[in-house]
């Protein structure tokens, strides 16, 4: 019956005088449109032995290798009747070109045995193999997906697709929300990877609307490059999380740094050449709304340490605080605020084969900027705790006076800004690589203010389920706030309509 309703939908959408006789029907599977091959079944085969082979099987047939892809083979296939279990191949494609079923049969009838099932491929596995077990790697492509899915798109972020009317994406690192056709993105993250601070090493959350300044009228490109200039405005807000990790998140590292009390503007722009969009420049800016001197805090929202070996000294804070406080070259803690930061970038997007885009790179080279900043941490119970000496932890932390206490940098010696002060740490890096052939997966590895950060994603289930997972450690001595190795993984919900 299914094959039939099939006959008539070729008839239907006019694929002129032919004949319904079987080996006619069949060989002209490879004139079919991409809207009607979506009934048939269809998979990807991933199967590294298998893709040699068809690749090779294809060049000796006269095929030219440039319009090859190794990585990129699909079988369109139909049940071969109601009792068999095995499948009729109807086309095989691998790359740009394509297969008919009388040329599979004639030329690659025993990798054809082995992609319709009908023949056991892997040999090693004992036992008579049942029909129509498919026993090589392989992605079974849904019928109601389309042919031209998001596979094989020419767009420049997956989990932030150009080419879909809507599309929303959930992580623990990034949330992100497509309005239709305008443009608009409302962006969140937590953390600060631009610097080499994921999650919340960087004490932070953004949130951020990025709108389209200038659109692109070249009708070559601007299916990858809709608009020529991005504008990105927003803030980023203090969080209290990560000092104290406990339950699902106790394998986490503690956190180290702190964000700045009275958030901060962040502003960026991204400029893609008119003459070549693939090309551009890249601004960011986050700067902090005020100057920061003092502030009223409750301690155990900050994290803190103790600077062993190093003298802070001040002048007489008598009456300056609450109650009677005057410490005398004496240490009690030190509180590190992330405040400006910023990237000026040079940016280049890559694919292989943009017919068939399912190989991107991207690469980026600038500089990045960060500034850190120390305040000093007292409070009466901070006081009484470190006549005790039970202020510091082993780590350095501090782990006392969980309470209202001050922060402050007013007048006060032996604190330490940190930001560039030599090439490497100016120096920004990055490049990515994403595959949407089989398995769309990405990784990237950046440097930035001399920390690696690695970040991978791969898909659990169909194109709306993966798996990500960052990871980052400097490539110096860690500076007190920093962890050696932070290492965060998290489910990723994609939805595109």
């Amino acid at each position: 019956m299914k094959k039939i309703f099939i006959l008539i939908i070729v008839g239907v959408l006019g694929f002129g005088n032919i004949s319904f006789a079987k080996q006619e029907y069949i060989d002209s599977m490879s004139t079919i449109n991409d809207d009607l091959r979506r009934y048939f079944p269809r998979w990807k085969v991933c199967e590294p032995d298998l893709q040699y082979q068809i690749y090779q099987a294809f060049i000796l047939l006269g095929v030219d290798k440039s319009s090859l892809d190794m990585q990129d083979v699909e079988v369109l296939a139909s049940p071969k009747g109601p009792k068999d279990k095995y499948y009729e191949i109807l086309l095989l494609t691998c790359g740009d070109a394509s297969l008919n079923a009388r040329q599979v049969d004639s030329e690659l009838k025993t990798i054809g045995s082995y992609l319709s099932g009908r023949k056991k491929y892997d040999r090693s596995v004992k036992g008579k193999k049942k029909p129509g077990l498919r026993d090589y790697c392989f992605v079974e492509i849904p019928p109601e997906i389309p042919v031209k899915a998001d596979q094989g798109a020419a767009i420049r972020d997956y989990l932030q697709p150009t080419n879909v009317n809507q599309a929303l994406t959930l992580s623990m690192f990034d949330q992100s929300l497509k309005f239709g056709d305008t443009g608009y993105w409302l962006l969140s993250k937590i953390g600060n990877d631009e610097i080499g601070y994921p999650y919340w090493n960087a004490g932070e959350s953004k949130f951020m609307l990025k709108k389209p300044l200038y659109d692109n009228d070249d009708n070559n490109t601007k299916e990858s490059f809709p608009y020529l200039i991005n504008l990105t405005l927003g803030g980023a807000y203090q969080i209290n999380s990560g000092i104290d990790p406990s339950g699902v998140f106790s394998w986490i590292s503690e956190r180290k740094l702190n964000s700045n009390p009275n958030g901060k503007l962040i502003a960026g722009l991204d400029v893609h050449m008119p003459f070549h969009p693939e090309f551009g420049v890249h601004f960011n800016v986050e700067m902090p709304l005020s100057t920061l001197r003092e502030e009223e805090i409750f301690s155990g929202d900050y994290a803190s340490y103790v600077p062993y070996n190093r003298n802070i000294s001040f002048s007489d804070l008598q009456d300056k605080r609450r109650g009677t406080v005057n410490f005398s070259d004496s240490t009690v803690g030190v509180v590190p605020i992330l405040n400006a930061s910023g990237q000026v970038t040079l940016f280049y997007n890559l694919w292989l084969n943009k017919r068939r885009a399912e190989n991107y790179f991207r690469f980026d080279f600038g500089i990045s900027y960060a500034e850190v900043n120390e305040y000093f941490l007292y409070s009466e119970q901070l006081y009484r705790d470190a006549e005790e000496g039970e202020v510091g932890n082993e780590d350095g932390m501090v782990n006392a006076g969980k309470g209202p206490a001050t922060i402050s940098n007013d007048g006060i010696s032996g604190l330490n800004m940190y930001k560039p002060d030599e090439i490497s740490d100016w120096l920004y890096a990055k490049v990515e690589y994403r595959n949407q052939a089989v398995y769309p997966f990405s990784l990237s590895m950046q440097i930035s203010n001399q920390i690696l950060l690695t970040r991978a994603y791969v898909p659990l289930f169909g194109t709306w389920f993966f798996l990500e997972a960052k990871y980052s450690t400097p490539l110096r001595d860690a500076l007190p706030f920093e962890i050696e190795n932070f290492f965060m993984i998290s489910p990723v919900i994609r939805i595109t309509i």
